[in-house]
């Protein structure tokens, strides 16, 4: 009688580990799922963002048709930071996206810069309209992205930290996430000079 009791004791704490091993497991996988799904809707913030700027941009453009021969540079770099945008899109690569936007985010500062200095421009009453906008777009963007480095950076964070590394490892989850960076210099003035 000792025997089997002793067994049974044995078996509902053997049995009672496993339950706890499970659970652990899987709201250790659980809650890295949503840590990623968190990550994939700050990333689509960030797309939608990128893809609203990309078209108002299109939008300014056509408001200031008017430009000089100096600005010809700039509706270059527009241009193909658009093309690159897009590209990038189609590709579904997130760095050359983060490349196109920094591109785009320096090209929109120059832009800014060439109307201001230009009165034939600024006295077109839907220009300012269309700058309102993207700068409320540059905002949010700029919103959207510190959003996706947090989720990024709570991620990172937890797939580093037991037991959720070994969950991380055993489910297949990315040990190291990338931030969203902006190029170097993208965040400095930029300086135009009219010859």
């Amino acid at each position: 009688m000792e025997r089997k009791s002793l067994v049974l004791i044995v078996s509902i704490f053997i049995g009672l580990a496993f339950l706890l091993v499970a659970l652990s497991m899987i709201g250790g996988y659980n809650g890295l799922v949503n840590l990623d799904e968190d990550i994939n809707s700050k990333y689509a913030q960030i797309e939608v963002r990128l893809q609203e700027r990309h078209d108002k941009i299109g939008q300014i453009l056509g408001a200031v048709t008017g430009l000089q021969e100096h600005a010809e540079s700039i509706y270059t770099m527009i241009t193909d930071a658009r093309t690159a945008y897009a590209q990038a899109v189609a590709d579904g690569d997130m760095d050359a996206m983060i490349e196109a936007d920094a591109l785009t985010a320096l090209s929109f500062a120059e832009l800014l810069v060439v109307v201001e200095d230009n009165p034939l421009i600024t006295a077109n009453a839907g220009y300012y309209q269309l700058i309102d906008e993207i700068s409320s777009m540059e905002s949010a963007l700029a919103v959207a992205r510190r959003d996706f480095n947090e989720a990024v950076e709570v991620y990172n964070a937890a797939v580093r930290r037991f037991p959720r590394v070994l969950y991380a490892s055993m489910f297949g989850f990315e040990k190291n996430l990338a931030y969203w960076k902006m190029n170097d210099g993208a965040d400095e003035v930029p300086v135009i000079e009219f010859d």
